[in-house]
């Protein structure tokens, strides 16, 4: 017995030292301060962009937000390894620089409530924005063909998809002064985009995956502008183009799956 135990105990001590090194992996302190970096310049001028004179509360506050979201996929698509936590981390760092830059230089009076909640928020989007990143470098990504609708690469391309239509839309105006019109156009080229870079990115066929979450990203930005900027016909302008939204992100993943192939194939034949 003491010979069967003891021929077998080798067997499993790799494996479980190797799912111990996969917990155990050390924070990489660089991809901290390159996400710190990364999110200093893209708040500050992405701000300044979107409302120079700091008035109103609500873009400056979506535009960080998103600001943090981005800087969480480029720290995780562009690291080595999962670097989820790096991205937290760099997050809770930033709010502190803007809680200095905001209450102490700007002397903005926030609510309590906000600074308090502030921590949960940033830490979350910081770390959602991460697992995308890691999820278009493959890290995280698997291929379930047996599936009829892949819900994580969905959810991929909700957050894709809001943060580029709201980048579209906040900059285009502050940069370009677009009409309702051309803000309508450059928020469904968005989809577009979107269904591209999910397409391309992600493994098996995800075509349809884009388009549901174009759908839903069409109710989740109509409500947003109800309850943030009470524009309920904007809000419905929007309803309108949810079947275009859905085509457009659709033939936006098909293309993506296309370039996807073609790539695959130009490195097999070399």
């Amino acid at each position: 017995m003491d010979t069967e135990h003891s021929s077998s105990a080798p067997d499993i001590a790799p494996e479980m030292a190797a799912a111990a090194d996969e917990h155990d992996e050390p924070l990489s302190w660089a991809w901290v301060g390159v996400g710190v970096l990364l999110g200093a310049v893209l708040i500050g001028l992405f701000v300044y962009l979107v409302d120079p004179t700091l008035e109103n509360p609500v873009p400056s506050g979506a535009i960080t937000v998103l600001s943090i979201i981005l800087v969480g996929i480029l720290v995780g698509y562009r690291s080595p390894g999962e670097t989820i936590r790096e991205t937290a981390i760099a997050g809770l760092i930033l709010l502190a620089l803007l809680a200095i830059v905001v209450a102490g230089i700007l002397k903005i009076a926030l609510p309590t409530l906000a600074w308090l909640m502030a921590p949960f928020l940033v830490a979350g989007v910081a770390m959602l924005g991460g697992w995308v990143g890691e999820m278009l470098q493959g890290s995280l990504a698997e291929a379930y063909e047996d599936r009829a609708v892949d819900w994580p690469w969905v959810f991929v391309s909700v957050v894709i998809g809001v943060t580029l239509s709201a980048y579209a839309v906040f900059l285009g105006r502050a940069l370009f002064d677009l009409t309702t019109l051309q803000s309508l156009l450059v928020f469904a080229a968005s989809f577009f985009v979107t269904g591209w870079l999910v397409g391309f990115f992600s493994p098996g066929m995800t075509m349809i995956e884009p388009a549901i979450a174009a759908g839903m990203l069409i109710i989740i930005d109509a409500g947003f502008i109800i309850l943030w900027f009470d524009d309920l016909a904007a809000s419905q302008t929007l309803l309108v183009g949810f079947g275009g939204g859905m085509v457009l992100a659709l033939l936006g993943g098909w293309l993506g799956e296309t370039h996807q192939r073609a790539r695959d194939r130009k490195r097999a034949a070399r």
